[in-house]
């Protein structure tokens, strides 16, 4: 009779497993692949360098954000006190400012400091995976998968995608010195964890999943239950309670839609997760944004928490990865949550909210192929490589094919215009790349078609705004300015324009104060001060007048308006040659009515 063997648990002999194929692996060699790995990516995402600016968040974030401009005490006081597209993000002023800081505005380093962080984040994720799976095989494969997968692409082109970059850059480095904590259990890694999770949350407010995370490492590295477990966690929960806060404060491009129940919300939420599962292994007909469910809602939609359900089930059922599992399925499921707890304009679901809750299901889909690779079976081997190579290669190229729909905002909305025709904002966003071009015939076509396919679109009213006062229909875009104010009453754009309206209207007390509220709003505003100087000439206060347009010159020193409205101010209080100075300086930036103020002045050139 033979007698019975000790019972061994699994989770043990693959410890054994990995511990023994770690020492037998070469250190070199796997820095020599990671290098590959990064240059593979470097040109996979290389095409997008030259791509310009997108005029969905790009205008507010860079291109028309002048306190990013200069590193001065007024303006990081401003960063950290002023949301960023409805969101507090100050780290990704500090990014922005540091790329016009070098790069003096050119589009191009802009996009390079993307594609940088992304590549940091690739060598992070070896990192991490590396020390948390204890398999180099696992580690390679997740970080090739992230480097280069099409859904990933947005994340890298997309300048206003910043605040992800950051985010996942902070998140990750704060989990590989967990690990070393949780191994180590000092002090001090677990002090540096936290702070790295802090400047995850000044990132983007997303980050906030990352405590919950930890418990899944804890799980992974088969850390049990205990108070001491607990405890560690509260640093990084008070952060993320602070976060929370902050964020629901500020946010205020939350808008309800379609009138959908709870119960529609969840049926939603499948729907994202089902969306992004596909993705992940069928990255085509990706779009920048994708159209929010009508009501009744199709069949097929009440079948998704099922699918789910099932899918995990069938997973479970996998003995040997039951811990991986549990690790890749929660942390997607942990780390994509955020997004899908609000309903925001840009869509229920975005192919940049997967950038780092897809490693989890890159992780699964390693340890499967790992496993098939070290099959008995031939067949099974060769077909696992076969099929690798064959995802490589057509995973790299549509990264590539896809980083072409980013070339300007006209190829990537007309690209999501194609695919998800009913989604306002990708009108609105081409509307205002035609407005800024001088197409106002066509930017107005997209901007009633917006509002035709939601009538709340605040923006879209702006714009229109804006085109009827180009057009001087100051009554038509005072209405359209009206309306916008009363849905973003903080929104200091809004008030600055429709104070450039009132005083076409000659309404110079209304305009002046909508611009001091614009103001208040927005401090860096230089248009406001400017508008408001102008104001002020118009009630006869011109020394309040040159104080404004100081502001505006000082924000923006080559404002060829402001140099010219102060002359204007300087010879009314009788100061002919400070006047006549600044239409010189007007002059030689390009505005065109000072030339005449010279002459009627008798000004020297």
């Amino acid at each position: 009779m033979t007698p019975a063997r000790p019972a061994v648990r699994r989770g043990a002999r693959y410890a054994a497993a990995r511990k023994s194929t770690t020492r037998a692996q070469d250190p070199s060699l796997q820095w020599q692949i990671l290098l590959l790995i990064v240059a593979g990516a470097f040109a996979v995402h290389a095409n997008g360098l030259g791509n310009g600016f997108i005029y969905f968040d790009d205008p507010e974030g860079v291109v028309d954000n002048v306190s990013i401009r200069e590193f001065s005490g007024t303006n990081i006081g401003h960063w950290f006190t002023t949301p960023l597209q409805f969101m507090y993000t100050p780290l990704v002023y500090v990014s922005y400012a540091i790329d016009y800081l070098f790069g003096h505005g050119a589009i191009g380093m802009y996009h390079f400091t993307n594609l940088i962080l992304h590549l940091a984040n690739v060598v992070l994720v070896f990192l991490l995976f590396r020390r948390l799976t204890e398999r180099a095989f696992l580690a390679c494969f997740v970080a090739v998968a992230f480097a280069i997968h099409p859904v990933n692409a947005d994340t890298v082109a997309w300048i206003s995608a910043r605040s992800n970059l950051l985010a996942t850059l902070f998140s990750l480095a704060a989990l590989l010195v967990y690990l070393r904590y949780s191994r180590s259990q000092r002090w001090q890694p677990l002090a540096w964890s936290v702070v790295l999770f802090g400047l995850a949350a000044l990132s983007k407010s997303t980050a906030v999943a990352l405590p919950l995370v930890l418990f899944l490492v804890d799980h992974l590295q088969g850390r049990r239950p205990s108070r001491r477990l607990f405890l560690e966690k509260i640093p990084f929960l008070v952060i993320a309670a602070i976060t929370v806060l902050v964020a629901l404060n500020v946010r205020q491009d939350v808008v309800p839609q379609h009138g959908y129940t709870v119960v529609d919300r969840i049926l939603l939420a499948c729907s994202a997760l089902v969306n992004h599962l596909v993705q992940s292994v069928y990255p085509f007909h990706l779009s920048l944004v994708y159209e929010y469910p009508h009501k009744p809602f199709p069949w097929y939609l009440y079948l998704f928490p099922l699918v789910l359900a099932a899918g995990a089930a069938a997973l479970w059922l996998v003995r040997p990865a039951r811990r991986i599992v549990v690790f890749g399925l929660g942390f997607f499921a942990v780390t994509i949550a955020p997004t899908l707890a609000v309903l925001l304009i840009d869509g229920y679901h975005a192919n940049r909210y997967a950038y780092l809750p897809y490693l989890g299901l890159f992780l699964i889909a390693g340890y499967l192929t790992d496993t098939a690779l070290r099959h008995r079976d031939r067949r099974l081997r060769v077909g696992a490589i076969g099929a690798t190579a064959v995802v490589l290669i057509l995973f790299a190229t549509l990264t590539i094919i896809r980083n072409t729909a980013w070339r300007n905002t006209e190829t990537i909305m007309s690209d999501a215009i194609a695919k998800e025709p009913g989604v306002a904002l990708t009108y609105n966003s081409r509307g205002i790349a035609r407005f800024r071009d001088g197409n106002y015939t066509d930017a107005t076509s997209d901007f009633e078609r917006t509002v035709e396919l939601d009538p709340d679109f605040v923006l879209a009213h702006h714009y229109l705004g804006l085109i009827k006062y180009h057009d001087r229909d100051y009554t038509g875009a005072l209405r359209e300015l009206d309306y916008e104010v009363s849905r973003l009453p903080t929104f200091a754009a809004a008030y600055s324009e429709r104070g450039k309206v009132k005083i076409a209207l000659r309404d110079y007390s209304g305009a002046y104060a909508d611009l001091s509220t614009a103001i208040a709003y927005d401090p860096q505003l230089a248009e406001a001060y400017y508008s408001r100087g102008a104001a002020g000439i118009g009630l006869g206060n011109p020394r309040g007048a040159i104080s404004d347009l100081n502001a505006a010159i000082g924000l923006i020193p080559q404002y060829a308006d402001a140099y010219y409205q102060r002359g204007v101010a300087e010879s009314r209080l009788g100061d002919t040659g400070a006047a006549c100075a600044d239409w010189n300086a007007a002059v030689s930036l390009g505005n065109p009515d000072a030339n005449k103020s010279l002459a009627d002045n008798h000004c020297a050139g």
